[in-house]
């Protein structure tokens, strides 16, 4: 295997990667439905999606999806401190 398809195989995971944490992002948090448009204010509530995901994704005592994980952290305040890590 070739530098140059070494490197377009990274570059296709990475972009893989991308397009599966933007889609879940969109899923989960609704992120296209949001109307936050001013100032930094995006830039900061994509920054708070991103670390929310994070955290859910690294949560795993409940079997169920991201979009299930978050509405569970916020209607059970025990699986949120588990989520937390607190």
């Amino acid at each position: 295997m070739g530098k140059q398809e070494q490197r377009s195989r990274l570059v296709q995971k990475q972009r893989n990667l991308r397009i599966y944490c933007n889609e879940t992002k969109d899923v989960a948090f609704r992120e296209d439905d949001c109307p936050i448009r001013k100032d930094n204010a995006p830039e900061n509530f994509a920054l708070l999606c991103h670390i929310a995901l994070n955290l859910l994704s690294q949560e795993k005592t409940a079997s169920m999806g991201i979009q299930n994980k978050r509405l569970q952290a916020a209607w059970d305040d025990d699986y949120l401190a588990l989520v937390l890590g607190i």
